[in-house]
């Protein structure tokens, strides 16, 4: 057993930091083609149209789950869900376990048929042992998982219509530098919930990225003032849903945290087939509202390049957004709200391969901005890593010291 579990738990967390860099590429791109879609004269800025379908797009994950359902399943396909061998994985123990009462007990999520397992630990920074308890958590049922995806789906259109809406009526830059404090709401409401403890490295990672989404913003606006005429229309406005995205992106990825625990306790297909179905039935009757009182008058998109980037759009939100559910959930909250601003120094990079893209975007203020985004990703990401494999390590050396006492009792 210590062989499967130190490779699952240990290969666990790198596959969310790999899952989360391919979040990070989709969103780039998706920036890069959507850059002129919401701005100039043939602009189509339909905030609340376009997340609607983009939030539409998770009803398709309904169907793998209907097929799975209802296909003619064989003994083999019962035999390899029932086996022992499919439910090895044993979780490390989370930010909101760690810190649990003084008596020191810590829980593990396991597979829902996990055994319940004691490890006394002898910490290194303290003479007394500490106690590792591994907590059965059961698989969400189909009801528990439609209740999480229905609150789930609204905190989620709220955090992505309000970032997008805002462009409309502030700066980019603006929209840029609030929406980067959203690693200040979710340090804050994970340390709440449990989920998140505050350490130098967090803190450090937390300014650390907001200071380079902050420098980089400055280069690019002290390069596009005498390029932009026009003042936004209603500045406070805009500012203040930009923060309000932050804040309710923190909410959504903690709760869910909270809730879910770890994939293997969730359908996360349903989840999201069930948050796209409930956002596609609730928000229709939105639209007469929005397009009677002129806030948002109902539009198809005017031309083919605006039809083929929504289609666009609507094919990278429905992969990265699972992609990016799982890498918070093999991870942590923490680490994919910092990891997220990576997409300021990958923007630099391709504005160095792409025409349209602005010559002097690369500046030494730019350059220092994004090597603080990076630092402070990589110093959470390795806290991170050597706090997996230290648990690990602690979790198979108590795992074969109990071997050895039960073999030398058979003995």
């Amino acid at each position: 057993m210590p062989g499967p579990t130190r490779e699952s738990n240990l290969s666990r967390y790198l596959v969310g930091i790999s899952l989360l860099l391919g979040v990070v590429l989709l969103w780039t791109a998706s920036n890069f083609i959507t850059a002129g879609l919401e701005t100039g004269n043939n602009s189509y800025n339909k905030p609340f149209l376009i997340t609607y379908f983009n939030t539409a797009s998770f009803t398709v994950y309904l169907l793998p789950t209907i097929w799975r359902k209802y296909r003619p399943s064989s003994s083999h396909d019962t035999h390899h869900r029932n086996s022992p061998a499919s439910h090895h994985y044993l979780p490390l123990p989370t930010e909101r376990q760690r810190s649990r009462s003084p008596s020191r007990t810590r829980s593990i999520t396991s597979s829902p048929r996990a055994a319940r397992i004691s490890l006394d630990i002898e910490p290194v920074s303290s003479s007394s042992p500490e106690e590792i308890t591994v907590e059965v958590l059961p698989r969400l049922t189909i009801r528990e998982t439609a209740e999480i995806a229905a609150w789930w789906s609204i905190v989620w259109f709220i955090a992505n219509w309000a970032v997008n809406a805002s462009l409309a009526w502030t700066s980019v830059a603006s929209v840029t530098i609030l929406s980067s404090t959203s690693g200040f709401f979710t340090l804050a409401l994970g340390r709440v919930c449990g989920v998140e403890s505050f350490t130098r490295t967090k803190v450090f990672a937390v300014i650390a990225s907001f200071i380079g989404v902050l420098l980089v913003t400055q280069s690019d606006s002290s390069l596009t003032e005498s390029s932009e005429p026009t003042l936004p229309s209603h500045p406070i406005f805009g500012d203040f849903l930009a923060l309000l995205s932050a804040a309710f992106y923190a909410v959504y990825v903690i709760l869910l945290k909270v809730r879910v625990v770890d994939e293997e306790r969730a359908d996360m297909q349903l989840m999201l087939g069930f948050a796209g179905l409930f956002n596609t039935i609730a928000l229709i009757p939105i639209f007469p509202i929005l397009h009677y009182t002129g806030w948002e008058t109902f539009q198809l998109p005017p031309s083919k390049e605006a039809v083929i980037i929504c289609l666009i759009n609507f094919c990278i939100t429905l992969s990265s957004d699972y992609l990016y559910v799982l890498a918070m959930l093999k991870t942590t909250p923490m680490l994919v709200t910092i990891g997220l601003s990576l997409t300021i120094p990958l923007a630099l990079i391709g504005s160095l391969f792409i025409p349209s893209s602005s010559s002097g975007a690369i500046t030494y203020l730019s350059l220092s901005g994004a090597a603080l985004v990076f630092v402070g990703f990589a110093m959470l990401g390795w806290q991170g890593y050597e706090e997996n494999r230290t648990a690990q390590r602690v979790i198979i050396s108590q795992s074969r010291e109990a071997d050895d006492e039960r073999d030398s009792l058979d003995d």
